[in-house]
C-alpha cells in the first residue's frame, strides 16, 4: 500500500511506530494514545516503507506532562465572599462526557457577534481563557467515530446532563436501535439542541496569584504553574498555559478559517441558571438536555492542511421544540450552500450527495408532531424545511441535521466519458471487466465504472469511438479516480489512443512496462493520490504527445488493487486578454477607518494580476490584498497599475455614519 486515506491508522512494514494520518500530516501514536483515545488496533493499516515520508510529522499532544484536563476538573467549588465572587476557573467533573477525544474542523465565527478566532477572553483583572470555535468536519468525525471508525471511545458514552441530575442521554444518536439505545455515532451525536454545527473549545488559564478587585470577579490563585507551562501574554503575567495558545506548534499563528485538530475532554454545558428553572422548551422532560457540547479545557490544538473540495462537506442542524403541548406550529427552513471558495475562478461547486439524519435518541423527535420535513436538491445548493406542531399531549419536537457533499467542476471541461462511453466505442478488458455501478456514490452523473480487484496488470479500455476527442496543443486531459482504501493499487495509468496507444501517464510505482520512461508514452506524474476520496488526475496534452491530435480510445489501467473511475475528458485554458478588470471589495463602506481590497483580474482567464493600487497618485497597497485607511463621505477612485496591462480604475463609495434619532421629550 503506497497511499493511505485521510483519517487512518498506519504503520510502515519494517517499523512498529504507528501514526494517525489526517490530510498532509502524520501524528505519532503511543500506547497511551491508543488507551486514552479508544483507538482500535485492528484498524491499523500496513503500508510500504517510504509511504509516510511525504507527510508532515506533528505531535498529538503538548510537551508538558501535565495537561489542562489533569488540573481543570474536580477543583473546589466557587464561592462568594465580602469582596465578590471567587472562581477556580475549573469544570465540574460530573458534567464530563468523555476524558479524551479528537475533533477536526475549521476555526470559524458562528455568527456576526463572534470575534475572530482564537479569542482571548480577557477582563481588566486577567485572562480567563482562550476560545476556539470550530465548525465540524463531518468526514473526520465519521471516519474516526462513526460506523467502523478508528475509535470505539464514544460508543458507550453518555451526556450526564448539566446539572447532572437529569436522565443521561446516549452519545450515539443513530440507528440501528438495540434495546432502545442508539448504537451509531453520527453528526447528531455532537450537536445538542443548544449547539451550532460546531464545538466550542476553551483553554483555561492557570492563575498563579489571586486576581480581581473589590466587588469584581476574582480568580483563585493556584500557586506555581505546572512544569513546562508558559506565560505568553504581557497583559497578564500571572496566566499560564501548556503551550502558546495562538501558535502552539511554533509555526504560523492560528487564524479564523484554519483547519485544526483539537484534542481534549468533552464537557456538557447549558444555560447558567438555576437547576429548577426551565430556560428553554428543550429544557423539559423527557430530557432536559437543552445544552451544548464543549471541549473544555482543550489539551492541544494544531493546524493542518484542509481537505480538498471533493472531500468537503457543509452541515446544517435544526432543533425545533414548541413551548408547550398546545399552541401554534413552528416552521423553519434554510438553504445549504458551499461554505468554502472555489479553488480557481474557472471552477464551480456543485452538490454531489445529500444525507439527512434524524436524531434517534429519546426525546429528540416526536414523530407524530412533524408536519413537514423536506429536502430539495438544486445544482448549487440544497433547500431544507421542517414544521412541527404540538399534539395536545406532547410538545412538537424535531432535531436532525443535513450533510451536503460537494464536487468541483471546471467550466472549461469538455466531458467525453461519464455515464456511458462516447458513440461508436467498443469495450475491451485485460484481467478486468467493464463494471458500471452506483456504488460508491459517483463523482458525477448516475454511474461510474469500476476496475476489478486483481494482482498485477489489469485494465478496461475502449477504442474506435466515432465521437472522438479533439485535443489542442495547450489542452489538459483529465479523469476522476477514487482509489479503494482497502485495496489501493501500486500504480495508476491513463492511456489514450490515436492511431496507436503511445500516449501514457502514470502515478505511483513504475511497474507497468510499456513505453520508454520519461517520454510521452510513459510519463511519470507523481505519487499516488490519497485513497478513499475522489481525485481529479490532470495531464497536459503535450506531456503525452497529444497536442493537435484526435483521440478515439482510452484505457484505465492499474497494477494491483482496485479503483473507481468517472468524469473524463479535456479542457482548454482560456487565453489572457491583457485587459484588467478592477473592483473594490466591499464597494460601499461607512465613513471612518475601514479595510478594503482592490481586486485585479485578467478579463480573459480571470486570473488574479499582481500590481499596485494608487490613490491621488500615492502608492497605498498591492492589488488583491487588504489595506486600511480613514475615509470621509465621498467617492474614491483608485488607479490600478499592473505590468503588461493598461491602467484600470475602481470606485469606492463612502457613506455618512447614520445619525441617531432626535431625543423626544417624555410625556
Amino acid at each position: 500500500m503506497l497511499t493511505v486515506p485521510t483519517v487512518s491508522l498506519v504503520h510502515e512494514r519494517s517499523s512498529q511506530q504507528r501514526f494517525l494520518v489526517v490530510g498532509d500530516t502524520k501524528f505519532p501514536l503511543f500506547s497511551e494514545d491508543f488507551d486514552r483515545l479508544g483507538l482500535r488496533a485492528e484498524k491499523v493499516r500496513e503500508c510500504e516503507d517510504g509511504t509516510l515520508s511525504r507527510y508532515v510529522e506533528r505531535p498529538l499532544r503538548a510537551d508538558p506532562s501535565i495537561r489542562p484536563s489533569d488540573v481543570f476538573f474536580g477543583c473546589p467549588e466557587d464561592f462568594t465572599s465580602i469582596t465578590g465572587r471567587w472562581h477556580w476557573n475549573c469544570q465540574r467533573l460530573a458534567n464530563r462526557v468523555h476524558p479524551d477525544v479528537l475533533v477536526a474542523g475549521w476555526l470559524w465565527r458562528p455568527d456576526a457577534g463572534t470575534p475572530p478566532q482564537p479569542f482571548r477572553n480577557e477582563a481588566p483583572h486577567g485572562i480567563e481563557d482562550i476560545h476556539y470555535e470550530v465548525r465540524y468536519d463531518s468526514v473526520f468525525l465519521d471516519r474516526m467515530y462513526g460506523p467502523g471508525g478508528l475509535s470505539s471511545a464514544l460508543a458507550g458514552a453518555s451526556y450526564p446532563g448539566n446539572p447532572a441530575d437529569q436522565p443521561s442521554l446516549p452519545f450515539p444518536a443513530g440507528p440501528p436501535l438495540t434495546g432502545g439505545r442508539p448504537t451509531t455515532v453520527t453528526l447528531n451525536s455532537w450537536i445538542l439542541p443548544g449547539n451550532s454545527p460546531g464545538i466550542h473549545g476553551e483553554l483555561n488559564s492557570w492563575h498563579v496569584n489571586n486576581t480581581g478587585g473589590l466587588f469584581s470577579r476574582h480568580f483563585v490563585g493556584r500557586g506555581p504553574a505546572p512544569q513546562g507551562w508558559v506565560n505568553p501574554f504581557d497583559s497578564d503575567t500571572g496566566a499560564y498555559f501548556p503551550f502558546h495558545p495562538y501558535h502552539p506548534d511554533g509555526r504560523t499563528p492560528l487564524a479564523t478559517g484554519d483547519y485544526v485538530l483539537l484534542r481534549g475532554p468533552l464537557w456538557e454545558d447549558q444555560w447558567h441558571g438555576e437547576p429548577k428553572d426551565v430556560l428553554d422548551p428543550w429544557d423539559t422532560p423527557p430530557t432536559r438536555h437543552h445544552a451544548w457540547l464543549e471541549m473544555h479545557p482543550i489539551d492541544w490544538v494544531v493546524k493542518i492542511r484542509e481537505p480538498g473540495p471533493n472531500l468537503r462537506t457543509s452541515t446544517l442542524r435544526t432543533a425545533l421544540c414548541t413551548p408547550g403541548t398546545s399552541g401554534d406550529q413552528l416552521d423553519w427552513g434554510d438553504a445549504i450552500r458551499p461554505d468554502f471558495p472555489r479553488s480557481t475562478p474557472t471552477r464551480r461547486i456543485e452538490v454531489r450527495n445529500v444525507r439527512q439524519l434524524d436524531d434517534a435518541r429519546n426525546g429528540m423527535i416526536n414523530p407524530s408532531s412533524v408536519r413537514t420535513l423536506t429536502t430539495q436538491v438544486h445544482p448549487d445548493h440544497v433547500d431544507v424545511a421542517v414544521s412541527v406542531a404540538p399534539t395536545g399531549s406532547a410538545q412538537g419536537r424535531y432535531k436532525g441535521c443535513w450533510i451536503v457533499e460537494w464536487r468541483e467542476i471546471d467550466n472549461r471541461d469538455r466531458l467525453w466519458v461519464d455515464d456511458q462511453l462516447p458513440a461508436g466505442a467498443q469495450e475491451f478488458a485485460d484481467s478486468d471487466a467493464w463494471q458500471w455501478t452506483t456504488d460508491p456514490k459517483p463523482f458525477h452523473g448516475a454511474l461510474l465504472h469500476r476496475s476489478s480487484r486483481a494482482d498485477g496488470m489489469h485494465q478496461h479500455y475502449f477504442l474506435g469511438a466515432t465521437q472522438t476527442l479533439q485535443v489542442a496543443d495547450d489542452d489538459v486531459l483529465f479523469a476522476c479516480v477514487l482509489l479503494d482504501p482497502d485495496a489501493p493499487p501500486d500504480e495508476v495509468m491513463l492511456q489514450w489512443r490515436t492511431t496507436d496507444w503511445l500516449h501514457r501517464a502514470f502515478w505511483g510505482v513504475d511497474r507497468l512496462p510499456w513505453g520508454t520512461p520519461g517520454t510521452a508514452d510513459r510519463r511519470f506524474l507523481g505519487a499516488l493520490p490519497p485513497s478513499g476520496e475522489w481525485v481529479r488526475l490532470e495531464v497536459p496534452a503535450q506531456a503525452v504527445g497529444l497536442g493537435s491530435k484526435e483521440v478515439n480510445g482510452m484505457a484505465f489501467t492499474l497494477w494491483g488493487g482496485t479503483a473507481s473511475w468517472d468524469y473524463a475528458g479535456a479542457w482548454s485554458p482560456v487565453p489572457q486578454s491583457k485587459i484588467l478588470r478592477a473592483k473594490v471589495s466591499p464597494a460601499t463602506v461607512v465613513e471612518g477607518r475601514r479595510t478594503v481590497k482592490v481586486l485585479a483580474h485578467d478579463t480573459g482567464d480571470a486570473a488574479p494580476v499582481a500590481g499596485r493600487v494608487l490613490l491621488d497618485g500615492d502608492d497605498i497597497a498591492a492589488t488583491n490584498t487588504s489595506f486600511t485607511q480613514t475615509y470621509d463621505p465621498d467617492i474614491y477612485v483608485f488607479t490600478v497599475r499592473c505590468p503588461g496591462y493598461p491602467e484600470a480604475s475602481a470606485e469606492l463609495r463612502v457613506r455618512e455614519q447614520p445619525k441617531p434619532p432626535p431625543d423626544r421629550a417624555s410625556t
